[in-house]
């Protein structure tokens, strides 16, 4: 009986993971794919769209940008995609932390793997404050969004960072969950008593 529990609750476990994507799939359409926002935003900055802070992207690079963007590109991120943005690494933060937690406790529940789920939930901490740093270059004037930009480009390369530490943490669970299973004794099959 206490198997069957065990079980139940694994996949219990493995479905609130399941539907944790389904919402990382939802934002990241309305993101990318969804026509009313960033193909718009593309078509007023001649192509530009989203920043992409990866590492050693420049906040001249960010500026440039909203220069790009214009009057009407500032209001369409500020009501669309903005929300969109934070709606997505909120929904792949809490996806990464979920699959890892379940990945790590089902490799080996007694190590001491419950802090890695955190760096999930870390990166989307970091990824809100990168799109309030965004909205605050974004709101202010062209001259005065040195100190925003430079904090939005900081924060992008730590949420980086923190999304790839984060993702090595689900693939150490994954193998650790493979060999677990790899090196399990096989249970002989039992006689069914007549």
């Amino acid at each position: 009986m206490i198997y069957f529990f065990q079980t139940l609750s694994l996949k219990t476990r493995f479905l609130g993971v399941l539907l944790s994507f389904l919402f990382v799939l939802g934002f990241w359409w309305l993101l990318t794919a969804a026509p009313w926002a960033l193909a718009h935003l593309k078509v007023l900055s001649q192509g530009a769209g989203l920043p992409s802070f990866g590492w050693g992207d420049s906040p001249t690079a960010l500026q440039d940008l909203l220069e790009q963007w214009g009057a009407d590109g500032k209001t369409l991120f500020l009501t669309l995609l903005a929300p969109t943005l934070l709606g997505f690494w909120v929904a792949s933060g809490f996806f990464l932390a979920l699959a890892a937690l379940y990945l790590l406790k089902k490799s080996n529940p007694s190590s001491p793997w419950y802090l890695l789920p955190l760096l999930p939930l870390a990166a989307a901490a970091v990824g809100f404050l990168e799109e309030a740093a965004l909205t605050v270059a974004v709101l202010l004037p062209a001259q005065e969004t040195d100190i925003a930009a430079w904090a939005a480009s900081l924060l992008g390369t730590t949420r980086g960072t923190l999304f790839g530490l984060s993702l090595a943490a689900i693939g150490l669970g994954a193998l650790g969950t493979l060999a677990r299973k790899g090196l399990a004794p096989k249970e002989p099959p039992r006689k069914h008593d007549s």
